[in-house]
């Protein structure tokens, strides 16, 4: 018989209400039935849950039915699931939850074409909050920062890679109530050599009893089991494969927040005086051995502070923080000089003798900002929206605009208008900022936000009012001094923040002159329609000559140019008259000048579609016709014609001088 794709493990204990719903959601997978091993282990219950498994297995025959006496906790039967499995993956089902009809086949899918060794379904709480993924993880690797794959899920509701397991000696804790999950998935992955998530189908669904009996609800397993057993192994673990260093901090900091210190809260004060005082003597065993300054450091002050109290044994003091953290306000923050503490009970009680570092916010603290109006007024560009310090209050918070050159460094800084309910406008010239760059640059936009010597600076652009969905357009900008540049505002791809991009000069000129249209009008002239777009101010600065040079020659011929300027762009309409063309190839050519800087550029055009012949007009005894040239610019071929065309010609004046 050959071996299944996928054993799916589920432990049963007292869910003969559920555990048919569940088992149905695994038959009913899309993948194929032959594929999937179901291994249901009976772990001593007492509601019939066996007898109900015994009959369903008469229905299905992919599902194989183990019961054992009671081992404590649901470790002990997924043991005895992976003990038997032979699947080249494991995948762990509780009883009270259910699958997608899909989720097998795609998770399956995904560790077969990537060869990882753990695949997180996305998932979806069914009267509780679950982890979910925004978007599809082909394959990472657990240590990767941006992904944050090991801190942001450790159920072993996965499918694990079974060989990982067994080579690696993967297993879970046993009787023990809860943790026992974290551990081995904490294992998996801190051996695997690569994760993917499939975040676009909800392949788990987490479900909450109704009746308030499941392990989380009773309130887990007690503190001398469950700290030694569960919270114990999770810091050893990443203590012995994980070298010392920020990464293991970082996943410390996880397990110490999450897995030590979650318990020292508004329940703790409510249970029985025992259970607390083994709480926390737990903890201090764990933080003594385990929690390092640079751990400690990188928690929040709530956290800091428990630690420093379940260490010293300041149990008056921790009862006087867990109270203030379950308050109905949130703890104040104050600040002092350049440092911002969070005003926990202790903070700089002589008696307490807690140091200020264990309450100190000030590298946490954030500046939160949207962008409400982007856009120009005419050569300047406006900012608004609303922006503040977090739990600082807005008050009495100055706003500064830094600019930032992207190649040399260079800042700018422009005053920021404040209006009392935290709103804030700004607008600057982006010539001014660049003016002495005589070379294109970018310019990144931050905010810088003061209360007292407290500063923070963040970059804008990335949350912004849905209708602002693009950058505003580039245009050529003008200063005071006369100095111009073409400027690109743009959202960054990464982030979404906010930069512009400067171009100076008759080079950024170049950069946005585009033309429109291309003619032949009244029969003999080359009209070339186009459009800069620039303020009408700005237009005023800008002057452009038109005319031709004959291939080869040093044969010129000027053209003019007429301008219209509008509110936000210059129109213009060059003008050449074809009879003083000779016979040859002529290139088209706009001269741009703007302050002291003139240049000259082809005239670019897009493509011409040779058939039908482009327009041409007969001159005599000589035909013109206009074309792109290769390099995608506009030049005008001037041929000897025939004496019809030169007939044709004749009589077509005839009659226009008749008219």
């Amino acid at each position: 018989m050959p071996s299944p794709k996928v054993s799916v493990i589920v432990p049963v204990y007292n869910c003969r209400s559920t555990v048919g719903a569940t088992l149905r959601s695994v038959f009913e997978q899309t993948l194929n039935a032959e594929l999937i091993e179901v291994i249901a282990v009976d772990d001593g219950s007492t509601d019939g849950s066996g007898d109900e498994l015994e009959a369903l297995a008469e229905s299905w025959p992919g599902l194989s039915v183990v019961g054992q006496p009671n081992s404590g906790g649901p470790g002990g039967p997924r043991n005895t699931g992976v003990d038997q499995a032979r699947g080249e993956y494991l995948f762990f089902l509780d009883a009270d939850d259910h699958l997608g009809p899909d989720a097998l086949r795609r998770l399956c899918a995904m560790a077969d074409e990537q060869g990882t060794d753990v695949v997180i379904g996305n998932y979806v709480g069914v009267g509780r909050g679950v982890a979910r993924f925004d978007k599809n993880i082909p394959h990472v690797i657990v240590d990767d920062p941006k992904t944050n794959i090991y801190g942001r899920s450790l159920t072993a509701h996965k499918l694990f890679r079974r060989d990982l397991v067994q080579r690696h000696g993967v297993r879970f804790p046993e009787g023990i109530l809860s943790g026992e999950d974290k551990v081995f998935t904490a294992h998996a992955l801190l051996h695997s050599t690569g994760v993917s998530v499939v975040a676009d189908y909800d392949c788990y669904y987490l479900v909450e009893r109704d009746d308030g009996t499941s392990i989380m609800q009773s309130g887990g397993a007690p503190a001398e089991i469950y700290y030694p057993r569960a919270a114990r192994p999770l810091l050893e673990q990443v203590m012995s494969h994980r070298e010392p260093g920020t990464l293991r901090d970082r996943m410390l900091v996880r397990h110490f927040q999450r897995d030590v210190l979650h318990r020292l809260d508004a329940r703790l004060l409510a249970g029985p005086e025992r259970e607390a005082q083994r709480t926390v003597e737990e903890i201090r065993i764990l933080c003594e051995e385990f929690l390092t300054e640079s751990v400690l450091m990188r928690m929040p002050p709530r956290h800091r502070v428990l630690a420093h109290c379940a260490r010293h044994g300041q149990n008056e003091l921790l009862k006087r923080v867990i109270e203030a953290a379950a308050g109905p306000e949130p703890v104040p923050v104050k600040v002092d000089k350049d440092r911002a503490h969070a005003r926990y009970p202790g903070f700089r009680e002589p008696a307490a003798a807690v140091p200020d570092a264990c309450y100190d916010l000030t590298d946490r603290l954030r500046i939160e900002r949207t962008i409400t109006v982007l856009g120009w007024d005419g050569d300047r560009l406006r900012v608004s929206g609303t922006a503040a310090i977090t739990r600082l209050g807005g008050a009495d918070q100055v706003a500064t605009l830094l600019l930032r050159s992207k190649k040399s460094g260079a800042e700018h800084r422009v005053a920021v208008q404040r209006e009392d309910d935290g709103g804030f406008t700004v607008d600057f010239s982006p010539t001014s900022i660049a003016s002495g760059t005589p070379a294109a640059d970018v310019w990144d936009l931050h905010l810088e936000m003061s209360s007292g010597r407290l500063v923070k600076e963040a970059r804008l652009g990335a949350d912004r009012a849905p209708e602002i969905g693009t950058a505003p357009p580039a245009r050529f900008v003008v200063s005071k001094d006369g100095a111009g540049a073409a400027v690109t505002p743009f959202f960054t791809r990464e982030y979404g923040n906010l930069s512009f991009s400067t171009t100076p000069g008759t080079a950024g000129l170049k950069r946005l002159l585009a033309v429109d249209e291309v003619t032949w009008d009244d029969g003999a002239h080359l009209r070339v329609r186009g459009h800069l777009p620039a303020s009408a101010d700005a237009a005023s600065h800008v002057r452009l000559a038109f005319g031709a040079d004959r291939r080869g020659e040093g044969d010129t011929r000027p053209g003019r140019v007429d301008t219209t300027a509008g509110a936000d762009r210059v129109d213009f309409t060059a003008v050449l008259d074809a009879r003083a063309l000779v016979e040859g190839r002529w290139d088209a050519w706009l001269e741009l000048t703007v302050a002291d800087d003139t240049s000259r550029m082809r005239v670019p055009v897009e493509e011409i579609d040779p058939s039908p012949p482009v327009p041409c007009t007969a001159l005599g005894m000589r035909r013109a016709s206009f074309y792109r040239t290769n390099g995608g610019n506009l030049a005008v071929q001037v041929v000897p014609g025939s004496f019809s065309a030169l007939t044709t010609s004749v009589r077509r004046r005839l009659r226009r001088a008749q008219r």
